[in-house]
Order: C-alpha cells, then structure tokens, then sequence
C-alpha cells in the first residue's frame, strides 16, 4: 500500500480569535500520532492566498485543526479550504456555520424532538417565570464571556452594551459533555460515554472552565444506564442530522429528568488535555486510532461528494 502525504493545518492559540488550546507542542503530538498509511508534513496556516492553497494541494489530505486566524474563525477556514477543494477533515463550512450560530440550535433541536433552552430578548425577561438567565455571545466559544444574572437583578445597561449575544434561561442540573467519533470502519458514527462536568463545590451555577468557579472532569460518571444511553442516542441523533463530518463534542443537562442540548462544537479541540481525547482514551481509543477513524470517514465522504457532483454535471 502506497503512503500518502499527510498535512497538520493549524494556528497557534494566539492567532485564533478565541485562543483555542492549540500550540506547536500540542502538533508534534499528532506527528507522533499519525496512522503508518500516511507521511506526516505540519503547516502553521499563512493567509488566504492562491500560493497557499496551491501548496496544500500537494498533498492527499490536509489535517485540519486550524481554529481561525487573526479575526476569521474555524468555519471561515473551512470555507476557504472548501472554495479551493482542499481536501481536509473538518465539516463543511455550511455545518459549522449552522452549528456556530447559537440562534440555530432551537430550530435544529426541535426538528429530531430534542429539547434545548428557550432564546429570549431582553424585553421578555422581567416578564417570564425563570428564576435565573444566562447570556452568551451567538458566535462564540461556549464556554467564554458569559454572564449569568437573577431575574431580579437584570443588568440592563451591561446588556445594551453588548453585541451579538443571547439571553437564555439557566438550566440548573447535571452537566456532561458527549463525543461522537467514527466507528472502527469509518461506515458510520458512535456515541462514546458521557464526561461530567461537575462543581467542586455544591453550588447551583457552574460553567466548564474557572469563569464561575473551579469545575471538575468525571470519567465514567454515576448514570442510569437507560439515562446513559438515551443522552448517547439523541447527541448521536444531533450530530447525524447535521452531517457533521469526522467528529463533534456536544453539551448536555440533565435538568428534572429531561435532556437539554446546550451548545454543540463541529471541530473538538485534540490537545491531549481537552474534552474529546480524554474521552476517547478513556474508551481505549488513542490520538493514533481517533485520527486514523477520522481520516477514514473523510476519504469516504470526500469521494462520495465529489460523485455526487459530477452526477449532477
């Protein structure tokens, strides 16, 4: 078997608009992890230029783990990559647009019966019985620059400061993060076991991450199993629906019973330390078997876009 041209596309946390957890230590990881059916090769993405584009369509496939650069995100990328028919292994960027887009979600979710917190305008929230809201930026990272406030303190002039955001209400309840990966064959998808996220205290508002307070990851949670695998079945579900190419990490809570869909992200960092090879690994899956699934189910769907084209010529 021919060894075909691998290329890590990727920019360093400090060029990518939400300083994403990526750095060139976090690349020579994935050299090291790269299946033996492929040649590795590592770019730092340069600018959107026809000499760029020509050089990575020197090799077989470009590796993307690039989450934007200067002020353009990692749908902006992909689009870009998309227009010069680059192959790579993010989702298209008509998906990652429609995922990025926090506005989206309650369409999407209620079109398969899932549940996802109401979008609000500030004019409804005095007015509405929720006890307590959450603001996020529509187009941004989940997890950063969000604010949380009691109905009966509503920030109005911090809010008419703000651009671009959404008002939900706080959904209280058991968070998890959900990831789905090819399955071994590159066939079709899997859901893999949830991850908690949970306080390190018993307190009522937590966020992943250290905005609101220390939070914890918990491998292999306390969960009804027919709880376990009806949250597996429904981020599956989601992540199918959307098409989402190679692989996608969902946020859930679980809140009086129900399962609400929180945010879900098209392109899951690959650092060691994040959310989805933790994840993996914890399932027996290293960062070598991950790409290998991931390479294999891009070839697929590559091949059976580009048929599906010349089809319609």
């Amino acid at each position: 078997m021919s060894v075909q041209k691998l290329i890590y596309l990727y920019s360093d946390s400090s060029f990518t608009p939400w300083k994403e957890n990526i750095f060139a230590s976090t690349v020579a990881t994935f050299l090291k992890s790269t299946p033996d059916e492929y040649y590795p090769y590592i770019t730092h993405f340069v600018g959107f230029t026809n000499e760029f584009a020509d050089f990575l369509k020197q090799f077989d496939m470009v590796f993307n783990v690039c989450y934007g650069f200067g002020e353009a995100g990692q749908a902006d990328i992909a689009r870009w990559l998309d227009s010069h028919d680059i192959q790579h292994t993010a989702s298209p960027y008509t998906v990652q647009i429609l995922a990025k887009d926090k506005s989206n979600l309650p369409q999407i979710c209620a079109s398969i019966n899932l549940k996802t917190p109401a979008i609000v305008s500030l004019s409804e929230v005095a007015n509405l019985p929720y006890e307590r809201y959450i603001v996020k930026h529509r187009m941004g990272s989940l997890h950063l620059n969000m604010l949380v406030f009691d109905a009966s303190e509503i920030p109005y002039q911090t809010l008419l400061e703000k651009e671009d955001y959404i008002i939900q209400p706080y959904i209280t309840g058991r968070e998890f993060t959900v990831a789905v990966i090819p399955n071994e064959e590159g066939t079709d998808y899997i859901a893999l076991s949830p991850l908690e996220i949970r306080p390190d205290d018993e307190r009522e508002v937590y966020i992943a991450g250290q905005s609101y307070g220390v939070t914890e990851k918990i491998l292999n949670p306390a969960l009804e199993e027919s709880t376990k695998q009806e949250i597996m079945q429904k981020v599956l579900a989601l992540h199918k629906s959307m098409k989402i190419r190679g692989m996608s990490r969902t946020d859930i809570r679980i809140h009086h019973g129900e399962i609400y869909i929180l945010d879900i992200n098209t392109m899951p960092n690959l650092d060691t330390r994040s959310f989805l090879p933790s994840i993996a690994q914890n399932e027996g899956i290293d960062l070598k078997e991950l790409f290998r699934r991931i390479l294999l189910v891009t070839k697929r769907a590559v091949s059976y876009e580009r048929r599906a084209v010349s089809y319609q010529l």
